[in-house]
């Protein structure tokens, strides 16, 4: 028997999740992204639910390890803040190997508060992502024309609007610009 690298697995199944959804995937879609077999998948994952999380918490590493190379790489080019900003609301992951929209936002919308534990994971996803724009807020605290958490909040919703469009229509240029001129409001920037 074949062991197959979990991360990868559970990058195929995330994959598998954001483009058709939760209600829309099988568990035979499921293995085949993955490539268990059926009782690979059932020893591992006993269940559909149980690989979406397992999907959101492989969402949740890609997630930090985009949005800090992405910091990294715009501070070391000294991209101003708002910039910065904009840019981390567009992610996910910004490339053609992720499909278009949020994985997060897409499952809220999808699923909503049917499912509490996957809820608060998703929850628990969005507050994580919130606290990271509220550090690259904090050193401009006296320049925001609101507080901090108020602003990281408004960006959070900036973001998942932008997700929201980013689905149907994954316009770059068009998707930037309103990231930016929303990022620009909110913190006083225009």
């Amino acid at each position: 028997m074949v062991v197959k690298d979990a991360s990868v697995v559970e990058t195929a199944m995330m994959i598998q999740f954001w483009q058709r959804g939760y209600y829309q995937t099988t568990v035979d879609d499921l293995l085949t992204v993955s490539q268990l077999s059926r009782t690979q998948f059932y020893r591992q994952y006993h269940s559909k639910r149980v690989a979406l999380r397992r999907s959101l918490e492989r969402y949740q590493i890609t997630l930090d390890e985009q949005l800090d190379q992405l910091i990294q790489r715009e501070r070391a080019r000294q991209t101003p803040l708002p910039a910065l900003i904009a840019a981390c609301l567009r992610l996910p992951f910004q490339s053609e190997r992720w499909p278009a929209g949020c994985l997060m936002v897409n499952l809220m919308a999808e699923i909503g508060s049917q499912d509490a534990s996957l809820m608060a994971q998703l929850q628990t996803i969005y507050a994580d992502l919130q606290t990271r724009l509220v550090g690259l807020l904090s050193p401009q605290a006296k320049t925001l024309p609101t507080t901090v958490a108020e602003a990281a909040a408004s960006l959070m919703q900036v973001r998942s609007g932008i997700q929201l469009l980013a689905k149907p229509d994954p316009s770059g240029a068009q998707l930037k610009q309103q990231a930016q001129t929303s990022v620009n409001l909110i913190m006083g920037a225009v």
